[in-house]
């Protein structure tokens, strides 16, 4: 069976911001600029309206959009409206984005966008180029090349075509189309098992009546501090390590049955093994955790001047990626890495002027242990990794026994865990939905839309 327009509602990012609701939805949701009443002025990628079409202050369409006679976007001519002499058209600035970046970012990549429309409109509008299958042109755009050539190039587009002279209406418009493109583009690669993957997840937690909003937060990111894993006070503790076994042989099989969803999580620092090993470390011993809980909520200078540097480091990751286009896709998680390995390098030292040995020994494992796997492997990396994790002395974390290996979402003692709409969840302490904690962290699309909104204007 042919797939459709995609389903899934992404999180990334990154950040993930960075990100895409396309886990949850039927279709990749439109980045839609707010009036100050709240209404939002452009009507996004709809199925009924294939076109991505300008709204004018009274609604109505001024351009053609994505048509399906027109399978592009179609900039407006000067004698398409009736402009006054000397005037600057009032969508001047989105219709040459729409004129431009058909051929500059697709046309010149090897893509023929009417492939684009049909995957955009869900079918209805435009046609798979001859050649190509429905799935061997997802595969086609979907491919690392293309991904790093045609997402950096529409990123390039916004930003050229964003000048002093354009309202901020059109600005809007332009900033709405863009971050809808590039959703698209995140939305029709992902995998199709990462939806029911994160609902796992999510339910993992609620079943234990553990929120997972420390590590899966709307502000989650590879930088934020991973300490808190097992809660952030003595009660959350005892909960969190009382109920890990149960966890964790919820969790473990995801891991194996959607690589896809692993590699989402990597982008804000989430390592579901690592997770499982360090957790076991801090649970075996609760003095330890409490002094550095304790010692971390009062940051000296040094820490405080650590802080500022990684806001700096990651900004310019989160820009280089999802604003400026200079950080390509698949050197992303990378740059994340240099990140996250010079925030250490920096805040370990600071810790250790500042708090007691023991304290800094176990924040030390945590931070080398929690590192993800992508940082943790890669080659360019290992003199860095070494010359802040040599030292540590990993203690052996408690074991967690695994009945229920291999079937996800299957609590220990046979039971299924309980769906995100049942009495047992709603009454608890995680009551969101997967999309709740995954879409800003790890789709592009809310990350996108978020630094393009704030950085562009």
């Amino acid at each position: 069976m042919e797939k459709t327009c995609p389903t899934r509602v992404v999180v990334c990012a990154a950040v993930a911001a960075l990100t895409l609701a396309w886990l949850t939805t039927a279709q990749p949701p439109a980045a839609q600029p707010q009036t100050p009443g709240g209404q939002p002025q452009t009507p996004g990628f709809q199925p009924q309206t294939p076109g991505v079409q300008p709204q004018t202050p009274g609604g109505q369409p001024q351009t053609p959009g994505l048509q399906p006679q027109t399978p592009g976007l179609q900039p407006q001519t000067p004698g398409d409206q009736p402009q006054t002499p000397g005037a600057q058209p009032q969508a001047a600035c989105s219709a040459r984005f729409e004129a431009a970046v058909t051929p500059k970012c697709f046309d010149a990549s090897g893509v023929n966008f009417t492939g684009i429309i049909y995957l955009l409109s869900g079918n209805r509008s435009g046609s798979i180029p001859t050649g190509y299958t429905h799935q061997s042109f997802v595969q086609f755009i979907c491919g690392q090349e293309k991904q790093d050539t045609i997402i950096p190039c529409v990123l390039a587009q916004m930003q050229e075509h964003n000048t002093s002279q354009c309202t901020a209406e059109d600005r809007a418009v332009l900033f709405g189309r863009g971050g809808q493109l590039l959703a698209f583009l995140e939305s029709i690669c992902g995998q199709p098992c990462e939806q029911d993957s994160t609902q796992s997840l999510v339910q993992c937690y609620a079943a234990i009546n553990v929120n997972p909003e420390h590590i899966l937060s709307q502000n989650a990111s590879i930088v934020e501090d991973k300490y808190t894993i097992v809660g952030k006070n003595d009660t959350e503790f005892d909960n969190f390590c009382r109920n890990r076994q149960k966890l964790f042989s919820c969790l473990g099989p995801l891991s194996s049955m959607c690589p896809g969803l692993l590699q989402r999580l990597y982008l804000i620092g989430i390592d579901l093994q690592a997770m499982e090993t360090v957790s076991g470390v801090l649970c075996s011993d609760k003095q330890g955790y409490l002094k550095g809980l304790t010692c971390a909520s009062t940051p000296s200078p040094d820490m405080a001047q650590c802080s500022q540097v990684t806001g700096t480091n990651m900004r310019a990751a989160v820009q280089g990626r999802f604003q400026t286009g200079s950080i390509v896709p698949s050197k992303y998680m990378e740059n994340l890495c240099k990140t996250k390995l010079t925030q250490m390098a920096c805040e370990l030292p600071a810790y250790g002027k500042s708090c007691d040995p023991d304290a800094v020994a176990v924040r030390t494992s945590v931070e080398c242990g929690m590192l993800p796997k992508p940082c943790r492997e890669n080659a360019q990396f290992q003199s860095d990794y070494n010359a802040v994790c040599q030292k540590v002395t990993t203690q052996t974390p408690i074991q967690v026994v695994r009945p229920t290996q291999g079937q996800p979402g299957i609590m220990p003692g046979g039971g299924p865990i309980p769906s995100a709409t049942s009495p047992t969840v709603a009454t608890g302490k995680s009551r969101s939905s997967s999309a709740d904690y995954l879409r800003l962290s790890t789709a592009a699309f809310v990350v996108t839309s978020g630094v393009l909104l704030l950085v562009f204007t």
